[in-house]
């Protein structure tokens, strides 16, 4: 009986755990569309609206770098104005080198990372929730 009581509070202790964690998301992005870069707008809008203290990562790779880069900057340059917290823009050093492609090319609030899928890879096994971007 004792067994039971002690596993019954430790899985509420868990269950109150997983409760506090916070929401963390991280968005793929894979398309040169316009009309996918402002539904992206939109949607990380109304994400922070609903839960403002999500953190949200944008991984950009092969033509969704278009997304990124300061010659086509309309879309994330409105996200940026929104001064939203805890949304990072993240670009792929891999799709970079092979357009030939500099940091400097990119907005300056974005950071990069080796291999885009390869970090969203690990952002799933830290839990973070996965959503695919375009139509």
């Amino acid at each position: 009986m004792r067994y039971l009581i002690t596993l019954i509070a430790m899985l509420g202790l868990v269950q109150s755990v997983q409760a506090q964690q916070p929401v963390r998301v991280v968005m793929h992005l894979q398309s040169n569309d316009t009309l996918v870069h402002r539904s992206i707008v939109n949607q990380i809008s109304n994400m922070k609206k609903e839960i403002p203290d999500a953190e949200i990562a944008v991984v950009c790779h092969g033509p969704g770098m278009d997304f990124l880069l300061n010659t086509k900057s309309t879309y994330i340059n409105r996200l940026e104005k929104m001064k939203l917290t805890n949304v990072s823009f993240i670009g792929c050093e891999f799709t970079m080198k092979q357009r030939n492609l500099s940091k400097n090319d990119l907005v300056p609030y974005a950071s990069t990372v080796p291999y885009a899928l390869v970090d969203i890879v690990k952002k799933q096994q830290e839990n973070w929730i996965y959503v695919k971007l375009g139509f």
